[in-house]
């Protein structure tokens, strides 16, 4: 393969679609970091041959990578919301995570299909971010997890601002393949038999694709945020432990200081975080609706 800038692979195999699987977007997700590291082992080695088409492969957050932490430093801007529409239209704002935005940004733009690797913060059962359509089933569906989370109104950062929205904003298939708890890579093998499959079905590669066991899945959408307010917020006891948690209209599921914050609708919680030491303005759990 060859590195067109820092951490930035390529291999061509002629006339086909262009595929993009980044992983280390937040530098301590360890599995996405290990999958590509895995896929381009292979690709070097000859295991893998890429026939048609092209693949890039990127570790996005080569810094945060370095310190096994989200972002390249504390008070650093979260990569996956550094990618507006307009990006490369904007000036440079000075720092890591916008130059490294704007490297990568012209990939998203180019490829057919980009697959972000991602873990959760707290437990979690894997799951596909995407929008939902035929076209992105036909994507997702070869991946091993229960449900799809779409966000078609911007609900997690309020406009278009992932990797996976930006590659949709610009006329590709975007997905974000959360693969579990950030620490645990034991689904390393699993996720590259899954992108084996979809290298596959675009025809990249010459492999017998392996169907998913679960390649109908739940469909949730995201409706809304626990964001903290000037009075604190805490999850109540039994609640925040980890993405999926179902709760029921009538449910208690946290304080907005001693405001008891009861839900009038079914539904999940999803991406929790914990809450000590969280500041005012910040967003500690989604919650998502099942379509």
């Amino acid at each position: 393969m060859k590195e067109l800038h820092e951490a930035i692979w390529s291999v061509s195999g002629g006339e086909g679609k262009q595929l993009t699987i980044l992983g280390g977007t937040h530098g301590n997700e360890r599995t996405g970091v290990e999958a590509v590291l895995k896929l381009r082992e292979m690709i070097e080695s000859g295991i893998l041959e890429i026939i048609n088409g092209t693949c890039n492969l990127v570790l996005a957050n080569p810094l945060a990578i370095q310190f096994n932490q989200k972002r390249s430093g504390p008070f650093s801007p979260d990569l996956n919301r550094s990618y507006p529409t307009d990006l490369l239209n904007n000036p440079p704002d000075g720092t890591y995570e916008n130059a490294r935005a704007r490297t990568i940004a012209p990939f998203l733009i180019a490829s057919d299909v980009v697959l972000d690797l991602h873990s959760t913060t707290n437990p979690s059962e894997p799951f596909i971010c995407s929008l939902h359509s035929p076209r992105h089933e036909e994507i997702y569906r070869w991946f091993t997890c229960d449900k799809v989370l779409a966000d078609p109104n911007f609900v997690t950062g309020g406009k278009s601002i992932t990797t996976d929205e930006y590659t949709e904003a610009h006329g590709g298939i975007g997905i974000c393949y959360e693969t579990g708890q950030a620490t645990d890579t034991s689904r390393v093998d699993e996720v590259i038999k899954d992108i084996l499959n979809l290298m596959s079905d675009l025809k990249l590669i010459a492999h017998e694709k392996t169907p998913s066991s679960t390649e109908k899945k739940e469909i949730f959408e995201l409706v809304d945020s626990i964001i903290v307010t000037s009075e604190g917020f805490r999850f109540a006891e039994g609640w925040g432990n980890q993405s999926w948690e179902q709760f029921h209209a009538g449910d208690v599921i946290g304080y907005h200081g001693e405001k008891p914050m009861q839900m009038n609708y079914e539904g999940m919680t999803v991406f929790p975080q914990p809450t000590t030491n969280s500041r005012e303005g910040s967003r500690v759990a989604s919650l998502a609706r099942k379509l």
